[in-house]
């Protein structure tokens, strides 16, 4: 596998190719933005197509000859850095998806209608669907977000599937749209993915981007050895509470206990202050679900890929979201979700690749923080 940089004009055509990068480095989590950082010399061919404002695009070749660019790879050239007395004339960029663009637009007073305590003010009759096709929309009439396309309504998500869950959402005047697009991920509303250089699509939460690639007649199974080289786990016992205090508003005090949990160093609690709570059971549940997270031991698992021999190949073969087979506890082959890729190049040309996966305890874990979120959204 290999990778390579392409320049593009703002919200235009293509420009020509940065062949010289001293080494890429790209992110692409699931439901976040993702990100590219590379390092450039001005003094190599093609400096001068980043000496301004532009997009990059990264694609990627299993063979050299056929490149791709990945559907979430067009990045916005924002930032860089250099030291002027470097006599290499190296810089580095930071680069955000397109769909940073967001963050440039934001929510307005609704025409017509009085906010509420400085906030927009959704119905609990509205889907993630109908907020953000709203926002979008209003925001593109004003001039905003004039080249940011999306394939979903209010209605429906970008399979053409109803939106189903509604939701009471304030949303305070002059948040940002990108803001409000992670908070729908945190309520578990809505998945979303860029499925072209500039535009987004959004799904219902745990369907089309959670393939399940188990299974089937040609199952991505990532060996120990084979696909995979190492194995780190990240384990900690920070986040142990076996008693919760959760203070919501209207005077809402609820202390909820978990027995039964094992707890080394005894009693540990953890208070938890959630505006927009207004009632004991809300409470409750909230407290509840904190002291199961807490009952259980949080671990990261990232896997490095050997990209040269590896069977499947990442954003080939399997994409953020995707469950596919890989090295559990014990190098034991495990059914995880891919919740992170992240792919290197060196200026040698060395293509380099982790994943960061999750279990089915860190998949309940992100379910209880939205579980959480959802209960403290107030309209």
């Amino acid at each position: 596998m290999d990778l390579r940089l392409v320049v593009f004009a703002p919200n235009g055509a293509r420009l020509g190719q940065l062949s010289h990068p001293l080494y890429i480095q790209a992110a692409f989590p699931l439901n976040d933005l993702p990100t590219l950082k590379f390092a450039y010399s001005r003094h190599a061919p093609g400096a001068e197509l980043i000496a301004s404002p532009c997009e990059i695009g990264l694609q990627w070749s299993a063979d050299g000859t056929t490149w791709t660019e990945y559907p979430e790879a067009r990045f916005l050239l924002l930032r860089r850095e250099g030291d002027q007395l470097d006599q290499s004339a190296t810089w580095e960029y930071t680069c955000p998806s397109y769909l940073w663009t967001l963050q440039k637009a934001v929510t307005y007073a609704a025409s017509g209608v009085e906010p509420i305590n400085g906030n927009r003010v959704f119905s609990f009759t509205a889907t993630a669907g109908l907020i953000l096709h709203t926002l979008m929309t209003e925001a593109q009439s004003r001039g905003a977000l004039s080249s940011l396309g999306w394939n979903f309504n209010a209605s429906q998500d970008s399979s053409a599937a109803a939106w189903g869950a509604v939701i009471g959402m304030g949303i305070p005047l002059g948040t940002d749209l990108l803001s409000v697009l992670m908070r729908l991920v945190d309520y578990g509303l809505i998945d979303f993915r860029m499925t072209g250089p500039r535009q987004l699509s959004a799904y219902v939460q745990g369907t089309t981007l959670a393939r399940d690639l188990t299974i089937g007649p040609s199952p991505v199974a990532l060996r120990a050895g084979r696909d995979v080289t190492a194995a780190p786990d990240l384990a900690t016992l920070e986040d142990m509470a076996s008693a919760a205090y959760v203070v919501g508003d209207n005077n809402i005090r609820q202390e909820v206990i978990q027995g039964g949990v094992p707890m080394p160093w005894g009693r540990w609690e953890a208070g938890v202050r959630e505006v927009g709570i207004t009632s004991t059971a809300s409470a409750n549940t909230i407290g509840t679900a904190v002291v199961l997270r807490g009952s259980q031991e949080s671990v990261q698992r990232t896997r490095e890929i050997n990209m040269s021999v590896a069977t499947h190949l990442p954003l080939r073969d399997y994409q953020p979201g995707d469950l596919i087979v890989a090295p559990g506890d014990g190098g034991q082959p495990a059914r995880m979700r891919v919740r992170q890729i992240t792919l290197t190049r060196s200026a040698q040309g060395a293509v380099a690749g982790n994943l960061i996966l999750a279990d089915r305890r860190d998949e309940y874990q992100v379910r209880v923080a939205r579980q959480i979120a959802a209960l403290s959204a107030r309209p």
